[in-house]
């Protein structure tokens, strides 16, 4: 008897703390899953601190670690970061998440270096562990798929675009999710656009793979949408830059001086707004914000309002929104003015140009997209808040004795080639210097990166000033003499801004649609004069203008109203111009 007492006590406490576990795995689970959604909102605090409290109880569980890791590489507490990361290896030396968080961390400083680094250790590690245990694909193929993206990315900013195509590519088909496979894509076409266009060739492939990530895809509209019988055409404009960004500045005049009596105007917001989505919204158009909205659900809501024209913004830019417009929700759709090359999708009809970027007679066989010429620019410059701009000053190479070449372009257009021909400007002009601005600039190694590209160029370090970003960067246009174009993939708004605040660009007219965006620019800002046809102009033109104080004095006294008596500067006439191309669009459409 005594021993079933016994007994029955022990089973009384066994099952009692069976119970109790249960309880505190249910805990854990609801704990981890709240935790993840307020990941997702991105609710980061509360994400750390509900991680934080759970971690009394099981202090050596390494997910709670990981997820209270990742939320505060977010909140940039990177110091608290690291501590979580050292107790998670303390329990698994090779827990890919701890590593992936050390990467984001370095990405933060601007440690480029550093990243590509840390990725191909990590990525080696990765491709290891499937090896020797294939039962680990699925947890393993996740981070392998964004270890390859962040390679690629931090690649990019290397200037080694090749490998940083392969990487993305290389993370496309690791993924499985067509969203995310979808964004792998567009990386890597995105990163092709650095690539000097002699080596283009070799990933025209990616426009077809591309494609058919979305050849099933079931299109909303059809012929029937010819007899909706609107009073007004339905405009949709969609992008994940209708906030302070480039495109924003493209985009107004279309909203500022629509014909409201022929044209609705609706715009598809992907981003979250601020002081510039809000002026964008004070103008006579319907908004809608599709940001956390699946592809399929956007091009629901765009189907809905029953717009007639979508025109994308944004390309295969980062976030953007060609997945939408692969469900065809309009019956006509556009892409232009926010990036330069196709998209690559048989369900965007059309491609907004003009007859610099694309002359008459040339044909583009790997454009998907019609191409519509405008009569002078595919794009207008209404700067917002110019009254806040600074005033031009004059050159500085007055005051310095010497000129100042410079580029405040996105670093990743500079190339190898791009750096020789501007080492040809510079010995062309003895004693000039080089003024680069560009966020790859904002850490040490960002800058020991280019510091070796330069001189590996020719470019002694002593010639070169490299300055990180800034917010009031367009005061240092004081600092420049002359701006440098970068080939192929040229500057857009940074050459608008050179130029409104009195600094000539120098540009060299490529053989491609995109290389020719900075040629289209100065044509039609009536300034034919910069742009080089060759790489002997292109120095030549730049020694010329360097040779002439007197020129730079002038034409920083009178460019600001030279651009405001342009084409590139005629809101009217280009607004006119666009609805002339959506009128003739939609009448083919309802005529066919």
């Amino acid at each position: 008897m005594e021993q079933d007492i016994i007994g029955k006590g022990r089973a009384s406490m066994y099952f009692g703390n069976e119970r109790k576990e249960r309880a505190e795995r249910k805990q854990r689970e609801a704990a981890l899953s709240r935790a993840n959604s307020l990941y997702q909102e991105k609710e980061y605090a509360q994400a750390a601190e509900l991680m934080q409290e759970l971690l009394q109880k099981l202090p050596h569980d390494t997910e709670l670690h990981y997820v209270r890791a990742a939320s505060l590489v977010h909140l940039g507490q990177f110091d608290a970061a690291r501590r979580e990361i050292a107790e998670i290896r303390a329990v698994d030396a090779a827990h890919a998440g701890a590593a992936m968080q050390e990467i984001y961390i370095e990405k933060a400083h601007g440690n480029v270096r550093t990243q590509v680094r840390l990725l191909r250790v990590l990525i080696a590690a990765l491709e290891k562990r499937i090896a020797r245990a294939p039962r680990e694909t699925a947890y393993c193929m996740k981070f392998l798929a964004e270890a390859y993206s962040l390679l690629g990315s931090a690649l990019t900013l290397m200037g080694e675009t090749e490998e940083a195509v392969r990487s993305f590519v290389a993370s496309g088909l690791r993924e499985t999710m067509r969203a995310q496979k979808s964004t792998e894509y567009s990386n890597a076409l995105f990163a092709v656009n650095y690539l000097p266009e002699h080596a283009r060739g070799a990933f025209r492939g990616l426009l077809r793979d591309y494609q058919k990530i979305h050849e099933d895809i079931r299109p909303l509209a059809s012929a029937a949408d010819a007899a909706r019988g609107h009073d007004k055409i339905r405009i949709g404009y969609i992008s994940p830059d209708l906030c302070r960004h480039p495109v924003a500045y493209f985009l107004y005049p279309l909203l500022h001086a629509f014909d409201q009596e022929q044209f609705s105007v609706y715009c598809y917001a992907r981003c979250a707004e601020d002081a510039i989505s809000l002026a964008m919204q004070q103008e006579p158009i319907h908004w809608r914000n599709i940001m956390g909205m699946s592809a399929a659900g956007a091009a629901a809501r765009v189907r809905r309002d029953a717009i007639d024209i979508l025109v994308d913004l944004s390309g295969h830019t980062k976030n953007n929104c060609l997945p939408i417009l692969a469900h065809k929700p309009a019956p006509v759709q556009m892409t232009g003015i926010g990036y330069f090359d196709t998209t690559g999708l048989s369900a965007v009809d059309y491609m907004l140009s003009d007859g610099i970027l694309d002359p008459e007679g040339t044909v583009r066989q790997d454009f998907t997209e019609e191409i519509i010429r405008l009569p002078h620019s595919h794009f207008c410059y209404l700067p917002l808040g110019a009254g806040d701009m600074p005033q031009p000053a004059p050159p500085p190479m007055a005051a310095r004795g010497y000129v100042t070449f410079g580029c405040f372009n996105n670093f990743s257009k500079v190339t190898d080639e791009v750096l020789l021909l501007w080492r040809q400007v510079l010995d062309a002009v003895p004693k000039s210097r080089l003024l680069v601005k560009s966020k790859l600039f904002d850490s040490a190694e960002g800058c020991a990166v280019a510091a070796k590209r330069f001189v590996c160029a020719g470019i002694s370090e002593g010639r070169v000033e490299m300055r990180g970003f800034t917010e009031g960067y367009l005061a240092e246009y004081a600092d420049m003499d002359i701006a440098l174009d970068t080939f192929p993939y040229t500057g857009g708004l940074t050459t608008c801004e050179a130029l409104y605040m009195g600094v000539p660009v120098v540009t060299l007219c490529g053989k491609s649609h995109g290389g020719r965006f900075g040629a289209s620019l100065l044509t039609n800002a009536n300034l034919e004069d910069l742009v080089a046809k060759t790489p002997d102009e292109y120095v030549r033109t730049a020694a010329a203008l360097a040779g002439s104080l007197e020129t730079l004095t002038a034409l920083r006294e009178n460019l600001r109203t030279i651009l405001q008596s342009a084409p590139l500067m005629d809101v009217r006439g280009y607004v006119r111009a666009v609805e002339a191309a959506y009128r003739a669009a939609w009448e083919r459409f309802v005529m066919t």
